[in-house]
């Protein structure tokens, strides 16, 4: 049976900048190619933070990212759709909020999952959080194996996130096929 990897938004920055994990990466994508896994890519990436602070203006810039890091032929898994978030033709329009909360409450306990009004909790970091989730939420409810990220948070809270139905985390070079 293929295993079924998904490729978290770390993953796609460290291709586009050519970081050390982005060797790993590659052989992932060459072993997708010969049909050795199968690999994902998370839509809800296209809403990440951007360098500059900011969301992305719209979903192409998303696309091209992804065809530059030669992922464009990919699966990309869609989230739930959030006012402000997703982008609405790449996002599901009703979903499992139950699972939802259940892995922002392992991720980000006690920080609020709704959008915050007040000023003490920046949109900016909620966003960040809102993205973490909807990539697990993603992974859980399209079935895959394998979460691929570096993102310390995830690897910490492994256990508990298994209860939510991350069967398994792994760092880009712990790939292992």
């Amino acid at each position: 049976m293929i295993q079924r990897y998904t490729l978290d938004t770390n993953c796609l920055i460290d291709l586009e900048e050519g970081r050390p994990d982005a060797t790993y990466l590659r052989k992932m994508i060459s072993d997708h190619t010969e049909g050795k896994i199968d690999l994902a890519v998370v839509a809800i990436s296209a809403s990440e933070n951007q360098p500059d602070g900011g969301a992305s203006p719209n979903y192409a810039v998303f696309e091209e990212k992804l065809k530059a890091a030669g992922l464009d032929h990919l699966e990309q898994l869609l989230p739930m759709a959030y006012w402000d978030v997703a982008f609405w033709d790449h996002a599901l329009w009703d979903g499992d909020s139950e699972l939802e909360k259940k892995i922002h409450d392992v991720l980000f306990p006690g920080e609020p999952i709704e959008k915050p009004q007040e000023e003490e909790f920046p949109e900016k970091k909620w966003r960040n959080h809102k993205c973490d989730v909807q990539v697990a939420w993603s992974h859980v409810l399209h079935g895959r194996d394998i979460l691929v990220t570096r993102d310390s948070n995830f690897h910490k809270k492994a256990a508990a996130l298994e209860h939510a139905g991350l069967k398994r985390i792994i760092r880009p070079h712990e790939y292992d096929p």
